[in-house]
C-alpha cells in the first residue's frame, strides 16, 4: 500500500516537472537571426569574403576558398 502511494507520488512529480520544463510557445517560436562571415587571410590582414545566413552555406564557401589555397575562418556575427 505504501509502495503504491510512494510510486504514485514519484510519477506525479515527474509528470509535473516534465511539463514545466517544456518551452512556452513564445520561446519555441523565437527566430534566431544568426549570420556567419567567411574571412580569408590576404597578406597580413583578414578580409570578409561573404556573409551567410546559415552555417552550411558559410562552410561551403570556406571549403571553396581552402581549395584555392587560402587560410579561412568562419565567424558568427
Amino acid at each position: 500500500m505504501i509502495r503504491k502511494l510512494v510510486l504514485s507520488a514519484v510519477i506525479a512529480t515527474a509528470t509535473l516537472t516534465g511539463l514545466s520544463l517544456t518551452p512556452t510557445a513564445a520561446e519555441a517560436a523565437a527566430p534566431l537571426h544568426r549570420r556567419f562571415e567567411v574571412l580569408v587571410e590576404c597578406g597580413r590582414c583578414w578580409e570578409v569574403r561573404g556573409v551567410y545566413h546559415n552555417r552550411f552555406e558559410a562552410e561551403r564557401a570556406a571549403h571553396h576558398f581552402r581549395h584555392e589555397g587560402f587560410r579561412v575562418q568562419i565567424r558568427e556575427c
